[in-house]
């Protein structure tokens, strides 16, 4: 992406103002340069908008129009309180499929409650974001990590896709689940409408061949507008399903009108689409904010999309959302603020006052087309490439979480992912990063000896490494592999050191296992050194009444220090920390008492 202009260094505005709409008074800092840019990229998003816009509304179960009133509202909001200078909030694929899943079940059977339930969840959902705002949960957004939202996405596309499928079939597929709708499918697939079917693989091939050789072309509403001209000028409004009459104008901001109850009733989705919406929003705004070498305000990020939501809400529209896609069109135009997305709200504006008319010949097809293609870049293959080149736990957290959508559904995919997480939080805790340490060959540094071939140790001392505080979780594992090393080690360890840099905390319980292997050690004549130990833990284990067991010349502030010094205790000859550095007591380098390519015991890979 081209570099954008940086952002002008803060002006003095009113206190007030800064507090109650910081994102306004960003905008009165707007600079006269920035309007064309900013036009262009206005443009640039509402080509895509409008079409995006209606396929979401409809894949929400809502009428298509929806997904216009959500970006009218969220986009007027969004930027008096956000943060980001680029990010765009509206209709989404993920919230529009959450939505339907949702609001299908409690609208079953009476079609019109729908929209009613749409704009109720959006408010519900605006609150939990307010609350998160005023508790301040920005942390709340790393329980769905990179490798879950792309998990999550994943699955999600495949849910999304397969819903629009019937659409291109012209083919209907009412049921809830996307295998059964997938079954549906083939099942009628003899009833196949080939004008239906021509119309989506033609949006498909000229959105996919526009987006590949002419990026700057708006293929989408290419597309849209050309299968909408096509079943004008051939008459075939009546041989395929359409959108049909579309009321025209925006509605006035309203309270939903809902019944008593459905406020609980949407209490789980509501808190479901905000943790989303703000770890995916977050992901986005700060992945452009890095490109300007600018930051993201996580508090300011749950005030804007709240409003978002109340905007929305309150024009009947669905739970908005940033939008990757549109996010990304309005920062490489180049956008240089927030005004560009307010001008693709007007143009929006204006799309309802005006053009609604066409959109009674626009095919559900070329609607359902859009989708698919949408959702087929929700599934980014080259991340789930990364993800099993580089950590191949993390590919299971994406996987297990994209099977998790697909079984038990998109809304408890969400769950899915959160406690996949939470697990995986678990299981760092309970087995952290250990590692037996050798001297690195003509280096003074200490590494893992099963990472780096040929590194030197000493016959009689283990040093060992344990990176991750010591607590209830993990204190036995650091207990029972010392001990296991030093019964293992030949020659017999007569000497311990920990590198404990890594150990930040320790409680009770990981006190007492430490008095426990001082025990041990005690009865097998093997001495414990503690090396790197930061303030705070030396405090603990003063206060636990370890530090004067282990004693005063116990805690070296180098591992270098503590091996010159075990050498030299040990009467032999001494270990050089460096090929050109003189040891302790001024005595010369030597090699001697150093073995290669091995360790005082079984190695344990370095996490």
């Amino acid at each position: 992406m081209a570099a954008a202009e940086p952002a002008p260094e803060p002006v003095p505005q009113p206190g007030h103002l800064r507090r109650l709409l910081p994102g306004a008074a960003d905008l009165m800092r707007y600079r006269r340069s920035w309007i064309r840019p900013d036009l262009l990229a206005g443009l640039a998003v509402w080509a895509v908008l409008v079409p995006q816009g209606l396929a979401y509304g409809e894949l929400a179960g809502l009428p298509p129009v929806t997904g216009l009133y959500t970006a009218i509202g969220a986009l007027l909001l969004y930027p008096l309180l956000g943060s980001s200078r680029y990010l765009h909030v509206g209709p989404e694929s993920s919230t529009a499929i959450v939505t339907a899943a949702y609001i299908g079940g409690l609208a079953a059977g009476v079609p019109e409650r729908a929209s009613g339930l749409a704009a109720l969840l959006c408010l519900v959902a605006a609150g939990f974001l307010l609350l998160g705002a005023v508790l301040r949960l920005a942390v709340v957004s790393r329980l769905l990590s990179t490798p879950v939202l792309a998990g999550y996405l994943a699955g999600s596309a495949v849910v999304i896709g397969v819903s629009q499928l019937g659409k291109i079939f012209a083919i209907p597929t009412p049921a809830d689940d996307w295998w059964r709708k997938l079954a549906e499918l083939a099942a009628g697939l003899p009833t196949t409408n080939l004008r239906a079917l021509l119309i989506g693989s033609m949006t498909v091939l000229i959105v996919v061949v526009v987006r590949r050789w002419a990026p700057g072309v708006p293929g989408i509403l290419l597309a849209v507008a050309g299968a909408t001209v096509l079943v004008a000028v051939l008459g075939w409004d009546d041989r395929v399903p359409v959108i049909g009459e579309v009321p025209a104008g925006i509605p006035v901001p309203s309270l939903p009108s809902v019944e008593a109850g459905d406020v609980v009733d949407l209490l789980g989705a509501g808190a479901s689409i905000a943790l989303l919406v703000f770890a995916s929003s977050m992901l986005t705004a700060s992945a452009l904010a890095r490109r300007d070498r600018e930051q993201v305000s996580g508090p300011r990020e749950f005030l804007g999309l709240a409003a978002a939501s109340v905007g929305s809400g309150l024009l009947q529209g669905l739970p908005p959302n940033a939008s990757d896609s549109r996010s990304f069109i309005v920062a490489d135009t180049p956008a240089r603020s927030q005004l560009a997305n307010l001008i693709a709200a007007a143009l929006t504006a204006v799309t309802l006052l005006v053009l609604t008319p066409v959109f009674r010949f626009l095919p559900q097809a070329a609607l359902g087309a859009v989708v698919l293609v949408a959702a087929a870049r929700m599934v980014d293959v080259a991340a789930f490439r990364r993800l099993w080149r580089v950590r191949r736990s993390d590919f299971a957290l994406a996987a297990v979480t994209a099977a998790g959508v697909l079984v038990v559904g998109v809304l408890p995919g969400i769950a899915v992912g959160v406690v996949v997480s939470l697990l995986e939080v678990l299981r760092r805790a309970v087995l952290p990063p250990t590692a037996v340490l050798g001297r690195v060959a003509g280096r003074t540094a200490w590494r893992s000896a099963t990472n780096f071939d040929g590194t030197d140790t000493v016959p009689g001392l283990l040093v060992y490494r344990f990176d991750a505080p010591l607590f209830f979780a993990n204190a036995a594992v650091l207990r029972d592999e010392v001990l296991r090393l030093v019964d293992e080690s030949e020659p017999p360890a007569v000497e311990v050191v920990i590198d404990a840099e890594g150990v930040v905390d320790m409680d009770i319980t990981g006190a007492e296992a430490l008095d426990e292997l001082l025990d041990q050690l005690d009865d097998r004549g093997v001495r414990l050194v503690l090396a790197r130990v930061r303030t705070s833990l030396r405090t603990t284990l003063r206060q636990m009444e370890l530090e004067e067991r282990i004693g005063a010349d116990g805690f070296p502030l180098r591992i270098r220090d503590a091996v010159a010094d075990f050498v030299r205790r040990s009467r032999t000859e001494p270990v050089a920390t460096d090929p050109a550095e003189p040891l302790a007591e001024g005595r010369p380098p030597a090699d001697t008492g150093l073995t290669t390519g091995g360790s005082a015991g079984a190695p344990i890979p370095d996490g």
